[in-house]
Formats: C-alpha cells, sequence, structure tokens
C-alpha cells in the first residue's frame, strides 16, 4: 500500500475512535440527564399527593397481649353487659382459652367497670384474693371469705371469719355502743375502813 492511502486510513480510523470517544460521552451524560430527569418528576408526583396520615385512633372491642409462643397473657375488652375489663391471667392461656378465663380467672389481676360499680381484684397461687369495689373489699383464702368490710345506707360493717369459716359481723352501731360503754366512768370503790 502507498503511503498516502495508508495515512488516509490513519486520518479516518483516528477521527471514529475521536467520534466512538465522543458518543461515549454523550450517551453517558444522556444516562445521567434522564435518571436525573426521573428523579425529579417521582419527587415531584410524591409532593403533589396527598399524604397519607397514620390513623390516631385504634378502636377494638378486644386486645389480646399474647407472649413469644402466641399464649394470651392479657386481656383488655368490651363487656357485652355494656363494661370494660383488663384482666392479666396468672397462667399463659393457649389459643382461644382466654375467653372461657376472662370472667372467673384465674389470673393475678383483673380490673372491671360494670354498669353499677366497679371492681379490682389481685389473686396469688395460693389462693389469696384481694378484692375492692366500690361500696366493700374483702380478703378471701380458697374462695373461703375472711375479712369483708363494707358500706351500705346503714353504716360501716365488718365481716371477720373464725377457724371454721363462721362469719362474726360488727356494725359501726355496735362499735360506737361498745365505745360508750367504755367511756361511762365506773363507780369509784367504797373503801372500808379497818378496824
Amino acid at each position: 500500500m502507498d503511503s498516502h492511502i495508508l495515512e488516509g486510513l490513519t486520518l479516518r480510523l483516528e477521527a471514529t475512535e475521536r467520534a466512538l470517544r465522543a458518543a461515549r460521552r454523550a450517551m453517558w451524560m444522556g444516562s445521567f440527564l434522564v435518571v436525573l430527569a426521573m428523579c425529579g418528576a417521582a419527587w415531584w408526583v410524591t409532593n403533589r399527593m396527598p399524604t397519607a396520615v397514620a390513623p390516631a385512633t385504634v378502636e377494638a372491642q378486644q386486645f389480646i397481649v399474647r407472649d413469644a409462643q402466641g399464649f394470651a397473657r392479657a386481656v383488655f375488652e368490651s363487656l357485652p353487659n355494656g363494661g370494660t375489663q383488663l384482666v392479666v391471667f396468672r397462667d399463659p392461656q393457649p389459643g382461644e382459652k382466654w375467653r372461657e378465663r376472662t370472667g372467673t380467672g384465674p389470673f393475678s389481676f383483673g380490673m372491671r367497670s360494670l354498669s353499677n360499680n366497679s371492681q379490682l381484684m389481685l389473686n396469688d397461687r395460693d389462693g389469696a384474693t384481694f378484692q375492692l369495689m366500690s361500696g366493700n373489699f374483702s380478703f378471701s383464702k380458697n374462695d373461703t371469705p375472711m375479712v369483708t368490710l363494707a358500706t351500705d345506707p346503714a353504716g360501716g360493717r365488718i365481716w371477720l371469719a373464725d377457724s371454721t369459716g363462721h362469719m362474726q359481723v360488727l356494725s359501726a352501731g355496735l362499735l360506737a355502743d361498745v365505745a360508750k360503754r367504755s367511756a361511762k366512768p365506773s363507780p369509784s370503790p367504797k373503801h372500808r375502813r379497818r378496824r
């Protein structure tokens, strides 16, 4: 080949390589601009869309707290009679067994708001139960009342159980009578003179 043709081919090859480099730069720049335009469009669309606000209120008739094994440990629920209750079970309740236990237990802690009063119950594993209601409170052992304090229009009363479980009542009136009798001065003893 003659040098003139070789020189022409070299110039063409160099021009083609320059054009190829320019095309690559243009493709990279174009790709960058397209991605930038897409990001800008996505930002614009998301700012123009109505934002979803998390609800400020969660509503349900029952909330059940379950442990890692799926056993019910506590229930906060609306009762069919219109009241509400919060119950913490003494032992984990499998599956739906908790439904049978919310009224009677066994539970460690229970709190109810009923139509005519409220109730707070504390129980231990030994069968001791403390119950507080708006008009009374009681302590029982193995479902046998041991001490009950109550108020009614007639006054306050205390019921105490003896070792057989038989209840004796002390009323406010009885205690007032005992206090009056003990407050009366006793007659002074007559002293006799010795002879």
